[in-house]
Parts: structure tokens; sequence; C-alpha cells
């Protein structure tokens, strides 16, 4: 819609190059996806078994404060005698916001949206035990603050005004604010006593070499676990610099191709390395983990500033940082 395009115009030659519409239907069709991808992985014969309650909602509450342990708890004993039922249940959520979302229906696209918001908060809690944030061990190399988490933001991101995409300056637009945010939450992570020790900062990669996958990637895996308990000093400094730096240049430089390439490449190690390519081998999966959210939120917001330029260069528009900075000063006023 009219409303939604950002991108240059002739007749607005001092407009910030971001295209919001498509950088937002990006976005929109990626979640979409996923949440279909989790419908799938939800069918496989594990998560219909005693195996679910075991992998998957046990662990959420190991090392949680005894009122969340108690919460996911309870909610072990609600599922545990309609364990099959549940479970379909939760596919068939699944794939409700997964087909609505990739409908293209403006109407059923923000239902789905709305049960994308809803429904992931409920999965952050139950779940994944707050994204084991409370724990004292939360890292991105394992997924925290959490996968629904970050499908819970994507659909909030997603219902905010078209206009409160970019920001006031054109520097940065709310996709890319959530993926910098992210990456310095992440180097605040690594702070934690925990990771300062060998076994501390090999722990996250052990948990994920133990799950069935190809040798591959268990090899891949056992190197960094290896060299994260030989020098857990250096090894976490750098991870810790690595995210800072990133997240703020994500933020502060949105269209740059190689800040843009370096963050991907960054966010498909942790996918490799720290999250075991989400598990997707073992079995007992229930979606990709946390790294592809943040990529897809990186490359839509990314994509958003390309497409921006490229339509603005096809109506022979130029513009330069000295109208953005007056293009600023004329949206504040």
């Amino acid at each position: 819609m009219a409303s939604e395009a950002l991108a240059t115009r002739p007749e607005q030659p001092h407009a910030p190059y971001f295209d919001e519409s498509r950088a937002r239907r990006r976005l929109v069709l990626g979640l979409g996806a996923l949440w279909v991808l989790d419908a799938i992985l939800q069918m496989q014969p594990g998560m219909f078994t005693m195996d679910m309650i075991s992998t998957i909602m046990q662990p959420a509450a190991s090392g949680n404060p005894t009122w969340l342990a108690e919460l996911i708890h309870w909610s072990i004993r609600l599922v545990t005698p309609h364990l099959v039922p549940f479970n379909w249940s939760i596919v068939a959520v699944q794939l409700a916001i997964g087909l609505t979302l990739l409908s293209g229906h403006r109407v059923l696209v923000r239902t789905g949206l709305w049960a994308s918001l809803a429904f992931g908060l409920l999965v952050w809690v139950f779940g994944e035990g707050l994204g084991q944030l409370l724990t004292g061990s939360a890292t991105l190399l394992t997924g925290a603050p959490g996968s629904a988490f970050f499908y819970a933001v994507s659909a909030a991101l997603l219902l905010l005004p078209a206009g409160r995409w970019t920001h006031h300056r054109g520097r940065s637009d709310a996709a890319t604010w959530s993926v910098g945010l992210a990456f310095v939450l992440a180097a605040a992570f690594q702070f934690s006593p925990v990771f300062w020790t060998g076994l501390g900062l090999e722990a996250p990669f052990g948990a994920a070499y133990m799950m069935p996958q190809p040798h591959v990637l268990r090899a891949a895996v056992d190197a960094a676990a290896s060299l994260a308990s030989a020098a857990p000093l250096v090894f976490n400094t750098t991870l810790i610099v690595l995210f800072l730096g990133l997240g703020v240049l994500v933020v502060q430089r949105p269209r740059s191709g190689a800040v843009f390439w370096t963050a991907l490449t960054l966010i498909a190690a942790v996918w490799v390395f720290g999250q075991d390519a989400g598990m997707l081998w073992s079995g007992m999966a229930t979606d990709p983990n946390s790294a592809p959210l943040l990529a897809l939120l990186l490359w839509s917001g990314h994509a958003g500033w390309r497409d921006g330029e490229g339509r603005a260069r096809a109506g022979g528009v130029t513009v330069t940082p000295a109208d953005e900075r007056r293009a600023a000063t004329r949206s504040s006023t």
C-alpha cells in the first residue's frame, strides 16, 4: 500500500532510502514459513511419546527459580495424560499461524501475527523456561533468549504502525534494531561467571554434541567445544567483542553490505557450532532454534534498504547525506 511504501519517490527527493512494505513482506513470509516448518517438526514420531516431556519440557524447568519451575511442572502434569491430542493441537495451531501469514490476506495476516505473538509467548514460558534467562547460564550459543521469544518479537514488530519501522534519521529500522539489541544482549550473557571457565564455556557445545547428528556436524561441534575448553578466556572475550561490535554496527550501518555479511556469518556460525544446526537431525527438534529468526530479521531490514535504494535509482532520484539530515529535520518538525 502507498502508506507503507517508503521507497524514495521523485516528488519526495529527501525521503530515506528504505522500502518498508517489502521489508515487512519478507519478514511476514519468512515467519510464516518457519511456523509451517515447526508444525512439520512437531509431527515427528518422538513428539507423541514421553520423550517430548523428558527432552523438551522437563529441561526447561532445570535451573530456573522455584516459581517458574513449578509452573512448568504444573503444565507437564496437565499435558502428560493427554500427550497425543495435545501434540496434535500444537501442530494445528502452528500450521494455522503459518498458513494465515502466508495467505497474503490483510485480515488473516494480522490475525496470524496476533496468534504468533500470543502462542510464541506461551511457548517461551512453558516450553523454553523464559529462554533460561533466570538460570545464570543463558547464552545465544544455545538459543537464548529463545526462539519462541524471537517469534513473538517478530510478530510484535510487524504489528507496529508502518511509520514506526524507520529511525527518525533514516539510519536504521525496527528489524535491524532488534538484531542489534539481540547481539548486545548476547554479549551481556557471556559476562556470566560460568562462561569464563573451560567447563562452563564447553557446556553449551557439549549439550548439542550428545544429540544424534551427521558425523561432519558432530566433528565441528566437538572442535568448537575443545577450543572453548582449552582457552575460555580468549574464546569468551572474542565472543563478547564480536557480539557487542556487530550489535552496534548493524544499527549504525544498516545499509552496509560488509556489516550485513559479517553479521550473517556470525549468526550462521552460532547456529552450526553452538545451536547444532537446530538439532534438526535429532528427531526431537521443535524448531530450527533462534539463529534463523535472527538471520531473517537481519535480512528483512537490510533488504528493505537495498530495495528502497534500487527503486529510488530507478526513479532517477539521488539523495545525499545532507538531504537525509534535512529530511530528518523536516520530519521532526
